[in-house]
């Protein structure tokens, strides 16, 4: 079981999930984007303009696995995303120990493929309903995303790396039993 190199990918593919439940995902600062007091030139088309920044207009929203949060506070709750990725680790974890049953194993990994793209999904669309309501309320704000937008699409990758090697077993198994 552990000397297979698709129990390693599964491991990886738990220890992203894993760290998707401490990483935020997007964190957004509503306000001044610049330090309070200072000036910008900016217009819409790019010519200069000049903007003061007022003081104390700052709010911080921060989107993590179980919620949007704003200045500490949750204002929407993100829990079927949460659960989506707790179970892409339990599978992950489960599809490791079933190392006799390559069959299942590969199933499996198709399952933890669709789950993977749901969390993508549900990470996307949050991020453009956030960044679509604060472009409705005006005024400006900055995004700055995270490293844990891109884990489900790593975790795909290893999934997809397992899902091979379970299947090449699979192959290896057959030609053997050819031989005999």
């Amino acid at each position: 079981m552990w000397q297979r190199i698709q129990t390693l990918y599964l491991l990886i593919v738990a220890g992203l999930m894993g760290a998707m439940f401490f990483m935020d995902f997007a964190t957004v600062t509503v306000g001044s984007v610049l330090p309070a007091g200072t000036t910008q030139m900016v217009d819409e088309e790019g010519t200069i303009t000049r903007v003061t920044v007022p003081e104390g207009v700052e709010q911080e929203i921060v989107f993590g696995l179980w919620g949007v949060s704003q200045n500490g506070q949750r204002v929407v709750a993100t829990v079927y995303m949460g659960i989506l990725v707790a179970l892409t680790m339990g599978v992950a974890l489960v599809t490791i120990f079933l190392f006799r049953k390559r069959g299942v194993q590969v199933r499996l990994c198709f399952v933890q493929a669709v789950l993977l793209l749901g969390i993508e999904g549900f990470v996307a669309l949050y991020i453009y309903k956030l960044k679509e309501g604060l472009e409705a309320m005006g005024g400006m704000f900055a995004i700055r995303y995270s490293l844990a937008d891109l884990l489900p699409i790593v975790a795909l990758i290893f999934v997809y790396l397992a899902f091979r090697g379970i299947t090449k077993d699979i192959a290896l198994v057959k030609s053997l039993d050819r031989i005999r």
